[in-house]
């Protein structure tokens, strides 16, 4: 994912999504893109013929970009090389950081940045970026949580992990505080030059199987890496201890409904 300016922890962001590009891929990206779907359709791609995905991962939206203007442009940048380097080939794609890109100003109809603004130091610094990359009247739209994953299913595994002397993810990654409500995220985009700025909020929405949970907490991303500083023992005890918890839950307790925000504005 990108990384703003002035930041001293987004090389190491950029490190360990290029190490968990495969499981990304695998476990993760399936479940974010109905969101970045949704987002290309409120912006209304059809009317445009240059976009950018800034912070484009391993290249899960390209394709959907492509289906919006099967005639235009389409270009993902991110600072990960491993992500980068699992994006369909047949997209041009850059290791750019997202707070200088190297791209001419007004060299775009429109972008997108899809779960990465939580992701830098400095989300501000890259909406100016994004805005000065923008021809004037082209548009943006942008999606990041609106807070940390509260679900039954989430809190029993955290406690599971506490419980077996998993080690604290020793990892910084985000920083949700300036982008975490509509009013935070209204400001910044106005502060970057942005204009009728929309916004609206809604539930992550997935329902977890319990194999399908497990997989991803043990596999991808900060409970992983928890996960996998226990010794081999307390992997299996934790293992069953959760699987049983899951197991005895309504399952109402498998639905992440983790509160997504998104914003479209256009370029003043």
């Amino acid at each position: 994912m990108t990384q703003g300016d002035g930041s001293d922890w987004g090389p190491v962001v950029s490190e360990v999504y290029s190490a968990e590009a495969a499981s990304y891929r695998d476990l993760w990206a399936p479940l974010l893109l109905p969101h970045g779907r949704e987002l290309l359709a409120a912006l209304a791609l059809d009317r445009t013929a240059r976009v950018l995905d800034v912070g484009c991962g391993c290249g899960t939206l390209l394709g959907s970009i492509r289906q919006s203007v099967p005639e235009g442009f389409v270009v993902g940048v991110d600072r990960a090389a491993g992500m980068l380097a699992l994006a369909p080939p047949e997209f041009p794609r850059a290791v750019m950081n997202g707070g200088r890109l190297g791209f001419a100003a007004g060299a775009f109809d429109s972008a997108v940045a899809v779960f990465v603004l939580f992701h830098t130091a400095d989300p501000g610094q890259v909406l100016r970026e994004i805005r000065r990359v923008l021809r004037p009247g082209g548009n943006l739209g942008t999606t990041t949580w609106g807070s940390d994953p509260g679900f039954p299913a989430h809190r029993a595994w955290l406690e599971e992990l506490d419980a077996c002397g998993a080690t604290a993810d020793p990892v910084r990654m985000t920083d949700y505080e300036p982008v975490r409500t509509p009013e935070r995220m209204r400001k910044l985009l106005e502060a970057a030059g942005f204009e009728s700025v929309r916004t609206w909020t809604r539930p992550f929405g997935h329902l977890f199987t319990v194999d399908e949970f497990l997989t991803l907490r043990t596999q991808h991303g900060s409970s992983a890496r928890r996960f996998a500083s226990l010794g081999s023992a307390a992997k299996s005890r934790l293992l069953d201890r959760a699987r049983r918890r899951l197991l005895g839950m309504d399952p109402g307790g498998l639905f992440d409904d983790t509160p997504v925000l998104s914003a479209v504005a256009d370029a003043g």
